[in-house]
């Protein structure tokens, strides 16, 4: 039985044939009261109630899960890895459609923790932690918003802790978990707290994910989470650092009304610095560069230093000669890239073994998402000849894509 059982959900995942799932899940039903049309003595797996379970709910039946998530709890199961993933599957079955469902959240935080819970102390069962921190961070969407971050930091800061200690392998998702919930803490306003974190954090991904310590860079900057003569020493060897500290600074004194006299004289300091960055000698670091000319160049704007703006889009064009299809993107990929949240949703990349189904994501390229980012920014102050003269030099095509 069981053979004709996984041969059916087989074929529903294959060919998303709704007749297959409900043809396994009949044959699921009738095992379970002891109706079989099969041999009674034929074993049955009580992974298949999960099985089942997973592949109804990607199929957008509900029901389905429910019933065989029911089913697959009253029976005594073995403990294996379906114990996780029967919690994940309640999990997602009770997420909350808006911010406004705490209920449901605390719910559903209470069956990814149970998963988590589980398979933290067995290596084995490892890529559940993983998976569960996907799967959740999907279902916290509604909650990013201003005013919701609060509600995750319980949950959040447990997820973060225990890929600590299971040591997770992908450091750069590890790593935007902690970014995340450094935001968490500094919109709830627990700044002590976000403070003791980046005490953690940044070493952390400054040492396995360095090319995200310049954002960490420039929260503890702005936020002023770290030591000043700290954040100094840090930025002495850098450029990056270096431009990254002028202008978070600069950011900083700005929301305390603290703007010092010599705004322009530090905002041409940021941009010698940025002329030494010699990004044809070093073509990967030209990204880099790209993105803190035009963060200088929009800051310059935004304090009315106009000549600084000017010389760094000046820059930018420059290198835009350079780089094939720099202004180059479809309307349609455009709505995706530029969906903050979307671009930070991640797909499994871990099958669930023994690998019925394995779903890779890939994160969208660097370059159009500036680019486009870059023009649709400039066009709020087209106003401006420079600016003007810089985007229709780009290409009038690109302006009807907003």
């Amino acid at each position: 039985m069981d053979l004709v059982i996984t041969q059916e959900l087989a074929r529903a995942e294959s060919q998303q044939d709704a007749a297959s799932l409900k043809k396994a899940y009949e044959l699921i039903k009738s095992a379970n009261l002891g109706k079989s049309e099969f041999d009674p003595s034929e074993s049955f797996s009580p992974d298949l109630f999960v099985l089942c379970a997973e592949q109804a709910l990607k199929m957008g039946q509900p029901e389905v899960s429910e019933d065989c998530i029911q089913m697959y709890f009253k029976v005594k199961a073995p403990i294996t890895q379906f114990l996780g993933r029967a919690h994940l599957c309640r999990a997602q079955m009770c997420a909350p459609k808006s911010a406004e469902n705490l209920e449901e959240f605390e719910n559903c935080v209470t069956q990814y923790m149970k998963a988590i819970n589980f398979a933290k102390g067995e290596p084995r069962y490892y890529f559940l932690v993983y998976n569960a921190s996907v799967l959740y961070w999907q279902m916290v969407r509604p909650f990013l918003e201003p005013g919701y971050r609060h509600h995750l930091i319980p949950s959040l800061s447990q997820i973060v802790n225990v890929l600590s200690q299971t040591e997770e392998e992908d450091k750069e998702w590890h790593a935007e978990l902690m970014l995340e919930l450094l935001e968490c803490y500094l919109q709830a306003g627990r700044k002590e707290e976000a403070a003791r974190f980046c005490s953690t954090a940044a070493p952390f991904i400054k040492s396995h994910v360095p090319q995200k310590y310049r954002q960490m860079f420039s929260v503890m900057v702005r936020h002023e989470l770290m030591d000043k003569l700290q954040l100094k020493e840090e930025k002495k060897n850098s450029i990056s650092l270096s431009v990254t500290f002028y202008i978070n600074m600069l950011k900083a004194k700005a929301e305390q009304n603290d703007l010092p006299g010599d705004v322009s004289v530090i905002l041409r300091k940021a941009y010698r610095h940025l002329s030494r960055y010699n990004h044809q000698r070093f073509p990967s670091i030209r990204e880099e560069k790209m993105l803190l000319l035009f963060e200088l160049a929009r800051f310059s704007l935004t304090l009315k230093c106009m000549e600084i703006s000017s010389d760094c889009l000046s820059d930018l064009k420059k290198m835009e000669s350079k780089v094939s299809g720099f202004m180059t993107l479809l309307p349609g990929e455009l709505t995706v890239h530029l969906d903050k949240r979307q671009r930070r949703e991640k797909q499994f990349t871990r099958p669930w073994p023994p690998g019925l189904r394995s779903v890779v994501g890939t994160l969208p390229s660097f370059l159009p998402v500036f680019c486009t980012t870059a023009v649709r920014w400039c066009l709020q102050f087209y106003t401006c000849p420079f600016l003007f003269t810089f985007i229709v030099a780009a290409g009038p095509q690109h302006h009807s894509c907003f």
